[in-house]
């Protein structure tokens, strides 16, 4: 049972590092960009998610250093 257990601990570390790591986008979005511009709606927290991951993709940075 040790590596089951090992196993889904990571897996709850990755879900909780998901959701702390989408909320605050989500707040930003649902407590400012909502009030501030019509026609946007309130998102949920697998849309913040796609966000955050769309995002690192399209801003990563790609060049690599040659120390």
């Amino acid at each position: 049972m040790g590596k089951l257990g090992e196993f889904l601990g990571v897996i709850a570390m990755i879900i909780l590092i998901t959701i702390l790591m989408a909320l605050p986008t989500q707040l930003l979005w649902n407590g400012c960009l909502v009030r501030a511009i019509d026609g946007l709606n309130p998102i949920g927290l697998w849309q913040t998610f796609g966000i955050n991951v769309l995002c690192h993709i399209l801003f990563k940075n790609s060049t690599k250093s040659k120390d």
